[in-house]
């Protein structure tokens, strides 16, 4: 307590005193806070570095290459977008290694402060993983098999993946787990562990195959003729022009069954273009066919039931 004819000094050294009793007194939970709130702080900024470094990188490539997706990149289509697909996938895996990195550093500090043992801990902590691994063994499985198919480029974030029978784009790759988001919305979560086979249709090309069935008492080679350059028509447009990489070939008969047959037709695509392009080659199949008079399989006469 301060009476009257305490100065001004006095009341200022009384204080800092103060201060510094409490600051002795709690030295140890103060510094701990401050490591917490300085991890937290930390683990914030180098995430939102690390997500600006990926979305520059991703820009910039794009910007070079003058598109809005990645599929539709022109010069060297590959190499940038697996680029594209690469940095997203590291700053995905990123992410999870630097949370972990900056969490682990912190616990560190707060057992120096408390003064626990280092060195014992880090024998234990040997001991039990040692024992643990015999009763994670799936843990481990998943861990490396997520690092091997990062740096093997087997997947990236983006990408339009097959896994076992879920097919969908790979919304975030995890050390443990891979997410897959379905095409009907579903978000799968995969174990990396348990990916033996996987289909990428996001890698390298694609390619449109158009199976289309019709009279076999038709001219084919005319039928071909019509095919092919309805093909050739549809890929000058400004739509699909970008999605081509290859002309379009007749890869001859597929089959022939009664008065039916089947023909089809390929061409090369960008990756994850290939069912845009078949789905507008069909339609202008249909039309062009209607056009010339080409008999459709759906447009022969069914025969009655019991005859041959």
């Amino acid at each position: 307590m301060f009476h009257l004819g305490t100065t001004t000094e006095e009341v200022t050294e009384a204080v800092s005193s103060a201060f510094v009793d409490f600051l002795l007194a709690w030295e140890k939970p103060l510094w701990i806070v401050g490591i917490i709130v300085a991890a937290i702080v930390a683990n914030w900024l180098l995430l939102k570095l690390l997500n600006r470094t990926v979305t520059q990188i991703v820009r910039g490539v794009k910007r070079s290459q003058n598109v809005d997706t990645t599929s539709e990149m022109r010069a060297a289509p590959y190499i940038h977008a697996r680029a594209v697909q690469r940095t997203r996938t590291l700053g995905s895996v990123g992410r999870a290694i630097v949370t972990w990195t900056v969490a682990v550093v912190a616990i560190f500090l707060i057992l120096s402060i408390l003064e626990v043992n280092l060195g014992a801990v880090l024998t234990s902590a040997g001991i039990v993983a040692a024992g643990l691994a015999f009763g994670a063994q799936n843990i481990v499985k998943d861990v490396l098999n997520g690092i091997f198919m990062v740096f093997e480029d087997q997947l990236g974030v983006g990408d339009l993946v097959t896994v076992d029978q879920i097919t969908g784009t790979v919304e975030n790759v995890g050390i443990r787990v891979t997410q897959v988001r379905a095409l009907d919305g579903t978000l799968w979560f995969i174990r990396n562990g348990e990916i033996l086979t996987l289909g990428n249709s996001s890698q390298g090309w694609g390619r449109a195959l158009v199976d289309f069935t019709v009279d076999a008492n038709q001219d084919l080679t005319h039928v071909s003729e019509i095919a092919l350059d309805a093909a050739r028509s549809l890929l000058t447009t400004d739509n699909l022009a970008r999605k081509v990489t290859g002309e379009p070939e007749l890869l001859g008969l597929e089959s022939v069954f009664g008065d039916r047959a089947t023909l089809r037709l390929a061409i090369r695509t960008r990756p994850e273009a290939q069912w845009e392009v078949q789905r507008g080659i069909r339609a202008e199949l249909r039309k062009r066919f209607t056009e010339e008079g080409i008999r459709l399989s759906d447009e022969l006469p069914r025969l009655p039931k019991g005859e041959v």
